[in-house]
């Protein structure tokens, strides 16, 4: 069997720096931080089970980058996976032409109004 190549762009996790000042302002509010907190730990699950997926498929080279490091076309890969949400998405398309697939995941879609 041939070998694949997977492209893996993922969304930043860590991007709420929680109780710490960021220009004058922090998130001190404790229904805030854990509503945060707890969609943070959901987009990191679903992260962590896309790649240990992968890891398990012995005829795939996967590559993993997070979206915020892209800057160059997206080239020599049979399929580009997205893990996030509509903006991963998005952004990796700027990226592409069209001979290379995507599949998104929506890593948080336990919100009733993101779920089709």
């Amino acid at each position: 069997m041939a070998r694949r190549r997977l492209f893996l762009m993922l969304k930043l996790f860590d991007v709420y720096q929680f109780g710490q000042s960021n220009g004058g302002s922090s998130i001190t509010n404790s229904q805030a931080f854990r509503y945060l907190d707890n969609r943070r730990k959901v987009h990191k699950d679903a992260i962590n089970f896309c790649q240990d997926i992968l890891r398990k498929k012995s005829n795939i080279d996967w590559e993993p980058i997070l979206r915020t490091n892209l800057s160059q076309p997206i080239r020599n890969f049979d399929l580009v996976v997205t893990v996030g949400g509509d903006g991963t998405l998005l952004q990796a398309s700027h990226f592409l032409d069209d001979s290379i697939p995507v599949l998104g995941v929506n890593s948080d879609p336990t919100q009733v109004k993101e779920v089709l």
